[in-house]
């Protein structure tokens, strides 16, 4: 697969459908479809996801397609040398078409989690 997840945009339309249509369980399947960071060829914080942080930055994401055809997306990644904040961010961010959670501590982690239901 060769995505590239943009949490603060969206992911190219026809990475996400071969995706979705490759990896999303059936309904007879009844588990989870994980798609592990090492699968992920390119994921991605986008400038302004985290305010002040205004370059991308990468990312690890784990992708986990439920057995009732939702999505959920977890991103882990840290904020560029250079750039800090004065305190935790907690807020929203577009992801895949919905609205994502991003939290960015003054130590530099940024986690964000984005959950679709069908």
């Amino acid at each position: 697969m060769t995505s590239r997840v943009l949490l603060g945009g969206a992911i190219a339309a026809a990475a996400a459908a071969a995706s979705v249509a490759f990896f999303a369980p059936t309904a007879s399947s009844a588990r989870a479809e994980v798609i592990h960071p090492g699968e992920i060829s390119d994921c991605v914080f986008e400038p302004g996801d985290v305010p002040g942080v205004d370059v991308s930055f990468p990312a690890t994401c784990l992708i986990v397609f439920t057995p009732t055809g939702g999505l959920i997306v977890n991103a882990h990644g840290q904020i560029p040398p250079g750039y800090a904040l004065e305190e935790t961010f907690v807020g929203e961010l577009p992801c895949f078409g919905g609205t994502g959670r991003v939290v960015a501590t003054t130590s530099g982690q940024v986690n964000a989690t984005c959950q679709l239901q069908p």
